[in-house]
């Protein structure tokens, strides 16, 4: 035998003493598992723990296979429910900051003289006059920024540059609700006669339920009209909606037209009152301060009301309000290249707008609805 097959004979002989070891160890342990199994030998527990541990320690986890990464098809962000102050107030552009406007007599049109004219008699006058009120369009604006180092560092699904425009526009249309629902809902902003505040034993969630159908159609008839194209448009916050939904004398409406319905819709609602719809305000607002927790309640208090709306702005229209909008909305963005390290990008939205109520008689508010 060489030097070479010496070698490899030696080499072999250490494996095969490694291997025998290794089963000699392995038959141990399923001795003593079968033992601790059959429970003829108790102290072998502490051998199967400890070459159970030892296996353990050499099995891979899934945490060792795999690096967390950002998720490129999911991503949390909240958005507030559906704004209804544009389908109030709608827009009318107009082509200065401020303006006046003419407003007939309402008088003129609801009285005339005698019309009989005799043989050799001449036909009697009739008067009518005009007046004038003005709008005055107010700045609103929100900006944002995001540095490019920022940007370039971005993981999917993020996109900081739609992001960046999105959200000042949210907080534009966000502000703009907070006026036209502060507009519709404050009592001096309707004709004398035109609010009612129902008192505590005649809410509509009280026990005796109140008459809500009767308070509605109070309100509906107070309306006042006007020669162009309007709609007869309800509005009310959704705890106000919620109780109306499921009143005893709404469903009464339904128990032979739609098979016993248990909550109410606006669209079946609205059609009983000749309402051209029912607007229900969702939307949340934060009420804390910043820095404070967060408490969150909806923008529309408890109301139930009814306006004429324009189907457009046009002249002889008699329509509760407008919002006179100078321009269109505006967005701009530009790049700043002497902040941070590379630069950043700013966006901006504004709008001048005036949220004016012009027919104060074409609307009606009742306030404390509910509890």
């Amino acid at each position: 035998m060489n030097i070479v097959q010496s070698a490899l004979a030696s080499d072999a002989e250490v494996v095969n003493k490694s291997i025998l070891k290794k089963q000699k160890k392995f038959e141990n342990y399923l001795k003593a598992v079968k033992d601790m199994c059959e429970g003829t030998n108790p102290s072998h527990k502490a051998i199967v723990d400890k070459a159970n541990a030892a296996m353990r320690q050499k099995f891979l986890t899934p945490g060792a296979v795999h690096v967390d990464a950002t998720l490129a098809s999911i991503s949390v962000q909240y958005a507030n429910e559906e704004y209804i102050g544009d389908s109030l107030m709608p827009v009318a552009t107009v082509p200065k900051l401020s303006d006046v406007y003419f407003k007939y007599d309402k008088r003129s049109r609801l009285a005339y003289p005698d019309d009989y004219v005799g043989a050799r008699s001449s036909p009697n006058e009739i008067n009518d006059s005009r007046s004038t009120d003005n709008y005055s369009c107010r700045p609103y604006a929100f900006k944002n920024y995001i540095d490019a180092l920022t940007l370039a560092n971005q993981d999917a699904p993020l996109n900081e540059m739609v992001d960046l425009v999105q959200a000042i526009a949210e907080g534009i249309a966000f502000r703009r609700e907070l006026r036209i629902a502060s507009a519709m809902t404050t009592s001096g902003n309707y004709a004398n006669g035109n609010t009612v505040s129902l008192a505590a034993g005649s809410r509509w969630d009280t026990a005796g339920g109140g008459n809500p159908i009767k308070d509605i159609q109070t309100a509906v008839a107070a309306l006042w009209n006007g020669r162009g194209a309007t709609k007869k448009v309800g509005f009310c916050d959704l705890d106000t909606w919620n109780v109306l939904a499921r009143h005893p004398m709404i469903l009464d409406l339904f128990k032979y037209k739609d098979g016993n319905p248990d909550l109410a819709m606006p669209s079946m609602v609205a059609p009983w009152f000749g309402l051209d719809d029912i607007l229900v305000g969702k939307a949340r607002k934060d009420t804390a301060n910043e820095a404070q927790t967060a408490s969150y309640a909806r923008i529309w208090p408890n109301c139930f009301g009814v306006a004429r709306v324009a189907s457009s702005p046009s002249i002889r229209t008699a329509a509760f309000g407008y919002t006179f909008r100078f321009g269109q909305v505006l967005t701009d963005e530009w790049f700043d290249p002497s902040l941070g390290t590379q630069g950043g990008y700013y966006a901006r939205v504004s709008t001048k707008e005036d949220h004016k109520i012009v027919a104060n008689d074409t609307g009606y508010l009742i306030l404390t609805p509910i509890n």
